[in-house]
């Protein structure tokens, strides 16, 4: 993928379609119908970043340097930048202004939803990688001291939490000793980068549904104590 026309082809199609459209029909350019109706548009993309980054740890030439991030926090970390770095970047350096400065960047005062587009991609680089079994999450032993720093942060939880979410593979072709997070027959790559295209759907629907949809519960403003009445003489 790092020598293809496709993230280009993906993202510059997407960016002048779009553009086209909304010179023709500007009143539409309206936070809330942008958000319900391109949702999936954006999930898909996002799915195929995130996917295409992982998959490039398959190419033969890779360099040392970023093979070295073949770990599962790796794959976590590698997640949430192909999902959400260019939104950062453009917000932290207000590069949708004509006059760029730099600002906090937002993730430090985002909430569990404005930050969704970063554990998203990581939750979809997880999705991928377990359904696929990648080496990266599948596990010779569930005991913790005798993970190396490969496997980490899985190496640090406790080897109780590792029984709970990693089973023996059902698939006849796996190692017995093998433990999977998702216990089931490994999929193909393909319906992997679609489970995780699902799983950015659904956390992007949410938020959707969440902030522009759900009706909001009115706080009450705190009341104001009452001032003491003085006794004059």
């Amino acid at each position: 993928m790092a020598y293809s026309f496709q993230p280009y082809i993906n993202y510059l199609g997407v960016h002048l379609v779009l553009t086209g459209f909304f010179s023709l029909f500007p009143s539409l350019l309206v936070p809330k119908i942008l958000d319900t109706f391109l949702f999936p548009l954006d999930s898909l993309l996002r799915a195929i970043s995130v996917t295409g980054t992982i998959a490039l740890f398959d190419h033969p030439n890779l360099s040392p340097a970023f093979r070295s991030m073949n770990t599962a926090f790796g794959h976590l970390l590698l997640g949430a930048l192909a999902s959400a770095s260019g939104g950062i970047s453009l917000a932290t350096f207000s590069l949708f202004s004509p006059e760029w400065r730099f600002s906090t960047p937002p993730i430090l005062n985002a909430g569990l939803w404005s930050s969704a587009d970063v554990w998203g991609g990581a939750l979809a680089a997880l999705l991928f990688g377990a359904s696929t079994h990648s080496q990266i999450f599948t596990l010779p032993t569930l005991d913790p001291s005798e993970l190396g720093r490969a496997y980490f942060p899985l190496n640090l939880v406790p080897g109780g939490l590792l029984k709970l979410f990693f089973q023996s593979s059902l698939s006849s072709s796996s190692k017995s000793s093998d433990f999977h997070l998702l216990a089931s027959s490994p999929v193909s790559i393909q319906h992997g980068k679609a489970l995780a295209a699902i799983a950015l759907m659904t956390v992007f629907g949410s938020r959707v549904l969440y902030t522009h949809w759900l009706p909001r519960t009115p706080q009450l403003e705190p009341r104001k104590p009452k001032a003491k009445a003085t006794n004059k003489q």
